[in-house]
């Protein structure tokens, strides 16, 4: 009898062993699949905001930004992405703004559309000016910058979140967050009074004029435009001549009411799993 339980122990628990590890392979995998990762770099080069005042009719495109940033789903709640995005403005002007915004959550509304709410820091940064034309001149002196930083909460809407990469591992999204003066007025603030491009152009070259008098306007670029601002314009002053003084929106818009509009290019970079511990 203790012969025959002698063989058999010894049996049982290799056998418990080996149903053990199979447990705990199982659990790891789970696990693994679970945390699986997807990060998607937004492409600056490609991707847009728009920065605009008023709404619906009435609304006036101000100008335009680029945008990067990362975007990380994951397959346990693709519902839930992380996303952060960095939104800068004209940064060779005087005064300028940059935002930042970092999402804290994220929802899937019953229409499908994607909500991310986050904390957007806007920063303004104002430089005194100094500029002499001269045969000299090599653009505008600027004095040290002051900056100020607020942060207020707000909410991106994204239009199709589910939207199937290309062949070459990218894919475009759309996206849009509109903000009222008295939850962020320093924002609308920003948007009215400092300086954004009208065009954004890849492979920009600049160069000043090879020489400058009383009409200096800025320096001559060329590149490729991959974005302009779009408003509906009537001549103002004659029709032309000694009376014509350019061009002027037809649109007033709403000064309390400003929307943030963005296109972006996300790449694929890097997808991968991480086992919880």
């Amino acid at each position: 009898m203790n012969s025959r339980l002698q063989r058999v122990l010894p049996f049982s628990t290799k056998l418990l062993c080996r149903v053990v590890n199979l447990l705990l392979l199982a659990a790891t995998t789970a696990s693994i699949a679970a945390h699986a990762q997807d990060s998607w770099q937004i492409e600056p080069e490609y991707s847009i905001a728009t920065l605009s005042l008023g709404s619906g009719a009435n609304q006036l495109q101000i100008g335009l930004a680029r945008v990067s940033g990362e975007v990380v789903f994951e397959s346990s709640d693709p519902g839930d992405p992380v996303v952060t995005l960095k939104i800068l403005g004209d940064a060779r002007a005087a005064d300028y703004a940059s935002m930042s915004f970092s999402s804290k959550r994220s929802a899937i509304r019953a229409d499908g559309k994607l909500t991310v709410t986050g904390d957007l820091s806007l920063t303004r940064v104002e430089r005194s000016v100094t500029m002499e034309p001269n045969e000299a001149y090599a653009g505008p002196q600027y004095g040290e910058p002051v900056a100020r930083t607020t942060t207020r909460q707000i909410t991106l809407i994204f239009s199709d979140p589910r939207q199937v990469p290309s062949q070459t591992g990218a894919m475009h999204v759309s996206g849009r967050s509109t903000v009222i003066r008295e939850d962020f007025p320093d924002l609308l603030d920003a948007i009215a009074l400092d300086a954004w491009p009208s065009q954004l152009i890849n492979d920009e070259k600049c160069e000043n004029p090879a020489t400058i008098g009383e009409d200096y306007h800025g320096p001559e670029c060329t590149g490729t435009v991959i974005a302009s601002v779009s408003n509906t314009e009537v001549p103002t002053g004659g029709s032309g001549g000694e009376g014509y003084y350019g061009f002027e929106s037809v649109i007033t818009p709403d000064h309390n009411k400003a929307m943030i509009a963005l296109d972006l290019k996300l790449t694929l970079i890097s997808a991968s799993s991480v086992a919880s511990r």
